[in-house]
Formats: structure tokens, C-alpha cells, sequence
């Protein structure tokens, strides 16, 4: 474990360095009308590219903890299923922009594991048909041409709970496959992230209502790593200005994990106001 947060550590800094040393932006005219003699004007603009960033925003995402961690946790604890903290299905809607979608994506993805390690297989199905209209919707289609029929098993074996597991499992592996050598690093990054900010969120949640909720309030005091590498995204997409407002409300989360290593009752109370704040300005 620690090697493991070691190796983040590194790599998350060297990103930091990468970041410092090119230019995330790209050069654009920009047409401002004619001039008085008839001539067209123009100024060169930056606009945000995010390809030049892929490289490091799949090496943070594939040596960070991975969302479905937390749903597992979540279910050995012996803690609940509780539908209500889930973001309802006709919601989607409220996820307009492309941001916002992909946003939404990640947040869905982690309830539909959320849904799994509790064997609610139907309600896994009917996030799975939500995930594939959103991946159309970011024109993702071609991306993840297998995904229909990795539903259509996952419908077919909705009642079956290590079928569930396995299919979930394997629908999560594909989609990281196909992000990460998909052209949409941007859209990968934000999926992930919003998986992870959903999945602080109802581990959050949860602790607060258990009664012997000190094993979650531990293990909640142990995603530090977590949050570090969902802030080091952020601040890659910061030059998105749709970003921004998410990249803002995170730092205080990660800086409070980074100093306070050790969670009680007390950073649970105060951590968790924090997360949802982050979660509720996304939707």
C-alpha cells in the first residue's frame, strides 16, 4: 500500500512538472470583422487543448485507486443500500453540457458498482441503458461499439449475482480501455472523477448514519490518495473554464486530507459538508 501511494505521489508530480514545462493551449484567429479599407482583422487566441495532456491524464488514472474500491468497502462493512443517495435516473437530464455529461457518466458509473456489490442487478441495468445513451450523447458511439451487447448480458443475467459481478467488472475494465486510447482525454478525466467524487460522497453519507461507524470513518480518512489524484486532474482540465468551479471547490477537500491523516467523528463532520458541496455544484 504504501509503494503504492509512493508511486502516485511521484507520478502526480512529475505530471505537475510536465504541466509547468508545455503549453496546454493552442493558438487560434480569431475573426474581429473588416477594417475600414476592407481589410479582415483578426487576433490570435489560446484555447485549451487537452490532447496534449492525454499521456498524463491516463498514467494518473491508471496508478490511482480505482472507484469500485469503495463500493466493495461500502458492502463488507455491513453498511446499507440506500437508493436516495444515488443521483436519480431521470436526472440525467440536468447534465446539459458536455462537461457536465461527463461528469454525470462517472458519477452513474460508480452507482452502478454501488448498485452491484448490493446484487441490485436491476438497477445496474437500468444505469447501464442511461450510460449508453450519455456515451452517445458525447459522441463516444464508435468508441464503445461493445458496450450494447455488454448490456444485453447484463440484462440477461440480472438475477444471477456473480453474473452481475463479473459483467459489471468487465463493463468497467472496457470502458478504461476504451477511454484511455479513445481521443477524448477530457471526457475520461472528468468520468473518472466524477465516479470518485460520487463515491467520497456516499461513502461520506453513509458514515454518518451508521451507528458503529468507525471502520468507514477510517477507511474514509484513508482516501487521501484519492483525493490528490482527483485534484491533480482537475487542475490539468482547469484551463477548461467550464472546469474551473469543480477545480476551485475541490482544493479545500484535498488539502484537508492532506493534513489531517487520521480521521474521527469530528473530520467526518466536517469532511463531509465539503464533499457534498463539490458533488451538488456538479448537479
Amino acid at each position: 500500500m504504501k509503494m503504492n501511494f509512493l508511486k502516485t505521489v511521484l507520478i502526480l508530480g512529475a505530471s505537475v512538472l510536465l504541466m509547468a514545462g508545455c503549453n496546454r493551449s493552442s493558438k487560434v484567429s480569431e475573426s474581429k470583422g473588416t477594417t475600414s479599407d476592407g481589410k479582415e482583422a483578426s487576433v490570435e487566441v489560446e484555447v485549451f487543448d487537452v490532447m496534449k495532456l492525454k499521456n498524463q491524464i491516463v498514467e494518473v488514472i491508471e496508478t490511482s485507486p480505482r472507484p469500485e474500491e469503495i463500493a466493495g468497502f461500502i458492502n463488507e462493512a455491513g453498511a446499507s443500500y440506500i437508493l436516495d443517495l444515488t443521483v436519480p435516473i431521470d436526472d440525467a437530464e440536468k447534465f446539459m453540457t458536455k462537461t457536465q455529461k461527463s461528469l454525470g457518466l462517472g458519477m452513474y458509473s460508480f452507482d452502478m458498482n454501488y448498485a452491484k456489490a448490493f446484487n441490485r442487478g436491476d438497477r445496474a441495468t437500468q444505469i447501464g441503458d442511461l450510460s449508453l445513451q450519455m456515451l452517445n450523447d458525447l459522441g463516444l458511439q464508435e468508441d464503445f461499439s461493445a458496450s450494447e451487447k455488454h448490456l444485453e448480458r447484463l440484462k440477461q443475467n440480472a438475477g444471477n449475482k456473480d453474473s452481475v459481478d463479473f459483467l459489471v467488472a468487465d463493463m468497467m475494465n472496457y470502458s478504461h480501455q476504451q477511454f484511455a486510447a479513445s481521443d477524448q482525454p477530457g471526457t475520461y478525466a472528468l468520468t473518472f472523477i466524477g465516479a470518485n467524487v460520487e463515491a467520497m460522497y456516499i461513502l461520506s453519507q453513509l458514515s454518518l448514519f451508521a451507528q458503529n461507524n468507525k471502520p468507514m470513518i477510517d477507511f474514509l480518512g484513508r482516501q487521501g490518495e484519492r483525493a490528490k489524484s482527483v485534484y491533480s486532474l482537475l487542475e490539468m482540465m482547469s484551463g477548461d473554464k467550464s472546469v474551473q468551479p469543480y477545480y476551485e471547490k475541490m482544493k479545500p477537500i484535498a488539502d484537508y486530507f492532506e493534513e489531517n491523516q487520521v480521521f474521527t467523528q469530528k473530520e467526518l463532520e466536517e469532511i463531509s459538508p465539503m464533499i457534498e458541496a463539490l458533488r451538488e455544484e456538479i448537479f
